[in-house]
């Protein structure tokens, strides 16, 4: 059996390409030789061998044993397991016997100084035989150990590959093919401190689950997904018929049933496949990225240990931004303020619409999912609840009156918010709150007093960017009234 060793994975979001690496003498002339591939999820399909010059290959034909050779591969480690359960089973015995014999009733040849004796002697006898039962179960377990091994080994594939040899010699060997089980994934972590600047960090967590451990690999990471079809869509024709209403309480089809099953059924596999271990963390300098014809590519300038059913967490590429300290406050929604980090969406363009850890003074903040508006300029990160900003908002005002010669109701409402700082330096504040918006000619909003805010006019929001000096108190007053027709009545 020839053996050989990974060396290189391209590693993509869903699958990898693997190249193996291995030596093989060979003498002249026409010949079978067979390799293990120790992965049961590979695409036969795609395995390809080279050799070194003076070797022409003939036909490569991967296969997976059939189950007799599975038996048969297995058959010597269970006939010595079986072995030493026996044996435990028999020292058990032992014991059993020697504690059974304490029982004196029946023996009336036997002495009082002959009992004395053997009870004495019986712990010592008893340890000895459980020293046996405990070296034989350490020997257990490694036998169960090696039969995993083995039971893993029976799963994997085998290539032989006829070949046609000038002549005698050790002659090098390359193997290629597509392991599915492989994959990996991007998040991102944003740092800040004490100073106006965050870091950010893309990071790849790295997984396999071949059976299989890989020492001393060169990675690549690729973007793309080849398990997803590269098909070019193709435009149907667009129908337009006459809407018609559903028939509820209709039974569901077989089809349907059975789509939501399989469904149901992946989701269970997914989960069952989880991985066992926790992730190994590797910082490293940068990856060194570059832009192909259809996606980024990842080549890592290390070697690195990835084995079977752990993940492994690899810096990418960082960098660091500019950034605003401010505290957000809503006093509508929460009594704190919350402070984030404001930053030009330019600046944070390639995490948009991902999910990011965040940390801020090393503290871990916990995850966000950066979701921009590509309109805006800028995007407040948020970096928690902060609890040194109190907010108190006050309905001091609502009163209602009937306006008679227009027919109408009106309402006029009036609050007072408070933003107090708890801090001990100055603080930048964003303070928002909202007045209704109508979307009725026949509703009317009239505005009197907002404290100097900036009014978006088409949501209603409310805006004040002001600064608080150390332990400062500051008021603002929102009032406003609403008229609507007196035979209607409002959802507010």
């Amino acid at each position: 059996m020839i053996i050989t060793n990974i060396k290189e994975a391209s590693v993509y979001r869903s699958g990898a390409y693997i190249t193996r690496y291995g030596n093989v003498k060979l003498p002249e002339g026409r010949q079978t030789i067979t390799v293990e591939i120790p992965s049961p999820s590979i695409d036969p399909n795609t395995l390809t061998a080279t050799f070194g010059q003076g070797i022409r290959g003939l036909n490569v034909r991967p296969y997976l044993r059939n189950e007799e050779q599975k038996k048969e591969l297995q058959k010597e480690i269970l006939e010595k397991l079986e072995e030493v359960k026996d044996r435990i089973q028999t020292y058990a015995d032992q014991i059993e016997i020697l504690k059974n014999n304490t029982d004196f009733s029946a023996r009336e040849n036997m002495s009082v100084k002959e009992m004395n004796e053997y009870i004495d002697s019986l712990p010592e006898r008893t340890e000895k035989i459980r020293e046996k039962i405990r070296s034989l179960k350490k020997e257990e377990t490694d036998l169960v150990k090696q039969q995993q091994d083995i039971q893993k080994k029976s799963c994997c594939y085998l290539v032989d590959i006829d070949l046609e040899c000038e002549k005698e010699g050790e002659y090098p060997l390359r193997l290629r093919y597509y392991e599915y089980s492989a994959s990996w994934s991007p998040f991102y972590e944003i740092r800040t401190g004490e100073e106006e600047k965050a870091s950010l960090r893309l990071r790849a967590s790295i997984r396999q689950n071949s059976s299989e451990d890989w020492k001393g690999v060169s990675l690549k990471l690729f973007t793309g997904d080849p398990s997803v079809s590269a098909n070019i869509p193709v435009l149907s024709p667009q129908y337009v018929n006459f809407y018609e209403p559903p028939i509820y309480g209709a039974r569901r089809t077989n089809a349907a049933f059975g789509s939501m099953m399989k469904a149901t059924m992946d989701m269970a596999v997914e989960e069952e496949a989880d991985m066992e271990e926790a992730m190994i963390e590797v910082r490293n300098d940068q990856a060194t990225a570059s832009q192909n014809d259809t996606m980024m590519e990842y080549d890592l300038d290390s070697l690195y240990d990835l084995d079977d059913r752990k993940e492994l967490s690899i810096d990418l590429t960082s960098s660091q931004i500019d950034c605003r300290y401010h505290v957000i406050a809503l006093p509508k929604a929460d009594s704190y303020g919350y402070l984030a980090a404001e930053v030009k969406t330019s600046d944070i363009s390639e995490i948009i619409d991902s999910s990011a850890k965040i940390y801020h003074n090393d503290t871990f903040i916990g995850d966000l999912y950066i979701d921009v508006d590509p309109g805006k300029e800028t995007y407040d990160i948020s970096l928690g609840k902060d609890e040194t900003i109190r907010l108190k908002r006050t309905q001091k005002k609502k009163y209602r009156s009937n306006v008679l010669l227009k027919g109408q109701t009106k309402d006029e409402y009036e609050y007072e918010i408070e933003v107090v700082s708890r801090k001990n330096k100055k603080t930048d504040i964003t303070l928002l709150d909202q007045i209704p918006v109508s979307r009725d000619k026949t509703i009317v909003v009239d505005v009197q007093t907002l404290s100097g805010a900036h009014k978006e006019e088409e949501t209603g929001e409310l805006e004040w960017d002001f600064t608080l000096e150390p332990n400062e108190k500051k008021t603002f007053t929102i009032s406003y009234s609403l008229s609507w027709p007196k035979d209607k009545k409002l959802n507010i």
